[in-house]
């Protein structure tokens, strides 16, 4: 069984949470370690389809007969290439993207980093340079590429993963779900998926497993804020186009 469900999005979207609930589902098997990186593996690129289901079976001993086998790996629809590749693995498989407002991802991204030991610049100055950062990285791909780890602003760039994602699944194939809605619209949201994945309706408890902003900035902060806030000025629209209290 490979997968059929891919749960994308932003880093610290929510991923993470929407897949410890669907997991609880007895119509979903989550692969081990909720992401499994078989696509966007430095070494599993311009392999055989036989090698990429070996990955994912070393990462399913656990699965028995659930009609959707999920892998929620959200990076699959940031970095360039993935979601055709997905598409042409599984091409019947569902996609379900979740948004945050990019300008709070951007900065919970940052602390992340920051509390890993990876990130040592304020975070003005992690955002001033972060295109430079990008563009003088040679293997998008690599462990530690600057892609993976300090992509703050432009991981919000929603517009073209959307775009990345439409291109390969045809629109019934496809949810889009905030950030907000799973906090604060919980039993809604998971019915809207439920729906989506043409499965039974199960009662799934609402658990407060979201990390909170810290409020407290200094000067310095809230001009990163501000530059973060011109620079994504059109992907908060579009992440606040797919709030459940809009759509």
């Amino acid at each position: 069984m490979k997968p059929n469900l891919f749960i994308v999005g932003g880093q610290k979207c929510g991923t993470t949470a929407l897949a410890s609930f669907l997991q609880q589902h007895p119509d979903i098997c989550l692969v081990e370690g909720k992401e499994a990186h078989v696509f966007d593996s430095p070494r599993l690129q311009n392999v055989e389809k036989n090698i990429i289901n070996e990955a994912y079976q070393a990462k399913l001993q656990h699965y028995s007969q659930q009609r959707y086998v999920c892998d929620a790996t959200p990076i699959y629809c940031y970095l360039p290439g993935i979601m055709s590749r997905l598409a042409s693995y599984s091409n019947n498989a569902k996609v379900i993207m979740l948004l945050r407002d990019p300008v709070d991802r951007a900065v919970s991204h940052y602390k992340m980093e920051s509390r890993r030991g990876l990130e040592h610049r304020s975070m003005l100055r992690a955002f001033l340079i972060e295109s430079a950062r990008l563009k003088e990285c040679e293997d998008k791909l690599a462990d530690h590429s600057p892609w993976r780890i300090h992509s703050y602003l432009d991981r919000g760039r929603y517009t073209q993963q959307l775009y990345s994602i439409y291109q390969s699944f045809d629109s019934e194939q496809v949810l889009i779900l905030h950030n907000d809605d799973l906090r604060h619209h919980h039993q809604a949201t998971l019915q809207r998926v439920f729906e989506f994945l043409d499965i039974a309706e199960h009662d799934i408890a609402h658990q407060e497993i979201f990390a909170g902003q810290d409020k407290k900035m200094g000067f310095t902060d809230k001009l990163a804020l501000l530059l973060a806030r011109f620079i994504l000025r059109k992907d908060i629209q579009i992440s606040n186009k797919y709030r459940f209290s809009t759509s």
